[in-house]
């Protein structure tokens, strides 16, 4: 076991910050983490990050742990993510204590083998995103509640507080989340409804209370800004896709859910035939569901077989500790299921986070399944069969994608279809230091201002490492929107070697003429110098600083010097 854990470290750690994932999302946190550093930590905010697609904002602690996590390895974008990788890596033996509730020894240690090796896990680990530390707190919510209401547990009350931490964490993680893990946890008490001290029961409503109060505090200092957010936000979701019917949106759930259940346990991509029921019931399958399909009903069976177990073994299930697995293991696939519903035509990866232990536990289940439907023998082999052959594809495609990330600083790689992070490029940290640095040398030559422009996943993140090494700049998409040609100006392109570079050079040409091509692997830096005819000012003046940018019509986000300020404002009488 000690083996496997030191497997799933590797691979979670192997050229961590070289291959470092870093695109918009994470400059963006980045920023706030900077000036945190910079200024102290009266600048982290009340609030985390917006939920995609919204001005709705997470609880902050998220932030709050990326703070601690800079300030232990570094204020830099492979320090502020370390935390990540460490909840990623304690994961994997958290997975194997959560399953052993139920599992025997050697059922356990095979899941456990498959949970380490995961790609999907490993990617998720690899890089600072605030779903990213779902699987450990999800794992250690549900842990807890079983062992605060274990008949045998002598430290149930301490088990019910560390819990409501865990839950408290884990809500402020994802929007999804916040949403379901409280109905799943209070279903799961009232149903067990264990014999614990009120004064623990306080205790825990308690601490939920004051990991909320940062959010709590700002609502009260803009009258609900960020619930008023919150009911809009789960208003839109619960519309969904109005021109699918409730037949259709249940079989796509249940197809995503067997396609990314078997996409989490064995990194292998699936396909189903497409379904429609207006104008009427048609099905239909490509070339590419042809060849994916016979994946796609592997995962179908995994799901159907691990259900079909789950709800006899409810019924039946004589051993308390092992009821009471599956009891939280059912709610968690029924809530967590029917959230997805609505949203079913648009599942998002990250989604999958929230249930990131559920396809390792349902394929414990089909293990179960086997072992009573088929002789001893039989189903020892197949079992065996079953975890080797997941286990190498996990292996192998990890192998393969740690290839491509390390050569993307140096060669045009080309990826398939990426369902894991939806990739179209493999764009590393150590390659985007390699192109600043190739910009700074620029700069330094005549020390003019820097206007980049680059594909949207990326831009973000070049303006912010320009911003690091305090490098005047701008993106270059303004300097075009204002019609101002500076004649003192670095301009620079950063786009996919294999995308269509011409057409986004074409956009400029007018203007300016085409300078040095410089390739970075799957990045091409292209430098733009401009006509002289078109120039119509010298230079433009900046103010360099590392504030975060607030957008108009975006709620207040305070941050705690704001609130600190505004209680001595008041206790002044100004």
């Amino acid at each position: 076991m000690a083996a496997i854990i030191a497997l799933g470290f590797f691979l979670r750690a192997y050229h961590f910050s070289d291959w470092l994932h870093f695109e918009l999302d994470q400059s963006r946190d980045a920023k706030v983490i900077d000036l945190a550093i910079k200024e102290g930590p009266g600048q982290l905010p009340l609030l985390g990050p917006k939920a995609a697609g919204s001005f709705l904002r997470l609880g902050p602690a998220f932030y709050y742990f990326k703070y601690l996590s800079a300030l232990i390895f570094g204020d830099t974008p492979s320090g502020m993510a370390m935390i990540i990788m460490i909840f990623g890596i304690l994961a994997v033996p958290a997975f194997y204590i959560l399953i052993r509730r139920y599992f025997n020894k050697w059922t356990s240690i095979a899941l456990l083998l498959i949970f380490s090796t995961s790609l999907f896990l490993i990617m998720y680990s690899r890089f600072s995103w605030n779903p990213n530390a779902l699987p450990l707190f999800t794992i250690l919510t549900f842990y807890s509640l079983l062992r605060a209401v274990d008949k045998e547990e002598k430290r149930k009350g301490a088990w019910l507080l560390f819990g409501s931490f865990c839950l408290a964490v884990t809500t402020q993680l994802h929007f999804l989340a916040y949403v379901s893990f409280p109905v799943i946890t209070a279903t799961f008490l009232i149903i067990k409804r264990p014999k614990i001290k009120w004064a623990y029961w306080a205790g825990a409503i308690g601490i939920i209370l004051l990991m909320n109060f940062p959010v709590i505090l700002n609502e009260i200092k803009t009258g609900g800004d960020n619930f008023k957010e919150f009911k809009a936000v789960v208003t839109g979701k619960s519309d969904g896709d109005k021109k699918k019917s409730l037949f259709e949106k249940i079989a796509r759930n249940y197809e995503e859910h067997s396609a990314n259940y078997f996409l989490i346990l064995s990194s292998q991509n699936s396909e189903f035939p497409k379904i429609t029921q207006k104008p009427s019931l048609d099905i239909k399958c490509d070339e590419k569901c042809h060849k994916g399909l016979p994946l796609g009903v592997a995962g179908l069976i995994i799901i159907t077989a691990g259900l079909l177990f789950l709800l006899r073994s409810i019924i039946f299930e004589k051993d308390h500790r092992k009821k009471d697995f599956l009891i939280i293991s059912g709610l968690w696939f029924l809530v967590s299921f029917g959230l997805f519903i609505p949203l079913a035509f648009d599942i998002s990866p990250r989604f999958w986070l929230l249930v990131g232990a559920l396809p390792f536990i349902f394929l414990g289940f089909t293990f179960e399944l086997l072992k009573k439907i088929t002789p001893k023998k039989f189903s020892l082999v197949l079992i065996t069969i079953i975890i080797l052959g997941l286990a190498s594809s996990n292996l192998y495609q990890t192998y393969k994608r740690f290839n491509e990330l390390g050569n993307a600083s140096s060669q045009a790689v080309k990826v398939s279809a990426d369902r894991i992070l939806r990739e179209n490029q493999r764009v590393t940290l150590e390659q985007q230091y390699l192109i600043i640095d190739y910009i700074e040398s620029l700069y330094k030559k005549n020390n003019y201002p820097v206007y980049l422009n680059s594909d949207p996943h990326y831009r973000r993140s070049f303006l912010y490492h320009l911003d690091r090494l305090n490098i005047p700049r701008d993106d270059f998409r303004n300097a075009t929107i204002s019609g101002k040609v500076y004649k003192n100006g670095n301009y620079f392109l950063v786009y996919p070697t294999n995308s269509d570079l011409d057409k986004e050079i074409n956009k400029y040409l007018g203007v300016y003429t085409e300078g040095e091509e410089k390739q970075f692997g799957t990045l091409m830096v292209i430098q733009l110098i401009p006509k002289a005819e078109a120039i119509n000012a010298i230079q433009q003046e900046f103010e360099l600083g590392d504030n975060v940018i607030k957008k108009l019509g975006v709620p207040k986000r305070y941050t705690w010097e704001e609130i600190f300020n505004s209680a001595e404002e008041e206790e002044n009488g100004e």
